[in-house]
């Protein structure tokens, strides 16, 4: 499956058309995707994406990265695997 499907199969498409044209955004996004997928499931790894963080200001992942925080959503994410394991 092609990754940008798999993230919209995952977090619906309205979430990654909020990602607008900005393909940093975008792959960010898929590059935090593949690092979750290595530590949770596919569920745990969309609830991820979409619930507001502390680590983000109380932003979820994916609208950081619509606000082009892209650092920071890796940052976030490396936090949450590393409370994982």
């Amino acid at each position: 499956m092609d990754d940008e499907l798999e993230l919209r199969a995952l977090v619906g498409d309205e979430p990654v058309d909020d990602l607008g044209d900005d393909r940093a955004a975008l792959e960010t996004g898929l590059d935090v995707l593949r690092l979750l997928q290595g530590w949770v499931d596919d569920d745990q790894a969309a609830a991820w994406l979409g619930q507001p963080a502390r680590r983000l200001d109380g932003r979820s992942p994916l609208q950081a990265l619509a606000e082009g925080d892209h650092d920071d959503v890796v940052d976030a994410c490396r936090a949450f695997i590393a409370a994982q394991g």
